[in-house]
């Protein structure tokens, strides 16, 4: 396959999942999981954590933060390799920050924000507070609602993808 390919699959993966589920984060993470094998399915799992902003808590939106994950997998280093190379601590670092940068900076521009109700303001017309029971179920409700935030979904998997595909030969 080549890039273009790979990422068009990632996509249709994510997007699927979110349509099936609405769960977005886990849905980012296991559409970039059908490529990338060193995603691990515990954090696949894990993710469930941070559908509706973190935990339903009206913060960073979930399939953002499920790139930002990958992303950091792909590019930070251990603790382990830190450890064995105290001295490089910087430079090993460094890599996994600039690629971090790179996804929050073109997430960004796509939306304007991280956080998840300032994206349903540009998915919805309104945001909801999602700790509040009532305005979850409401949003819940809201006609579109899985397919504009598996749009999301399919975006950050897209970014987070192309980005870790930057320096992979074909």
């Amino acid at each position: 396959m080549n890039r273009q390919e790979i990422v068009a699959m990632i996509e249709k993966n994510a997007l699927e999942t979110s349509l099936r589920d609405d769960i977005c984060a886990r849905s980012t993470l296991y559409g970039l999981k059908t490529y990338f094998d060193f995603i691990p399915e515990e954090m696949i799992t894990a993710a469930m954590s941070l559908v509706g902003g973190c935990g339903r808590a009206n913060g960073s939106c979930g399939a953002y933060v499920a790139g930002m994950l990958a992303i950091g997998a792909n590019f930070n280093p251990t603790i382990e390799e830190e450890l064995a190379n105290p001295e490089e601590l910087n430079e090993l670092r460094q890599r996994g920050f600039e690629k971090l940068l790179e996804y929050r900076d073109t997430f960004y521009q796509e939306y304007k924000t991280t956080l998840c109700p300032e994206i349903h303001k540009q998915l919805f017309g309104r945001s909801f507070d999602l700790m509040d029971d009532k305005e979850d179920a409401e949003y819940l409700n809201v006609p579109g609602h899985v397919e504009k935030c598996s749009t999301v979904v399919k975006n950050a998997a897209r970014m987070a993808a192309e980005i870790m595909l930057e320096d992979e030969a074909y």
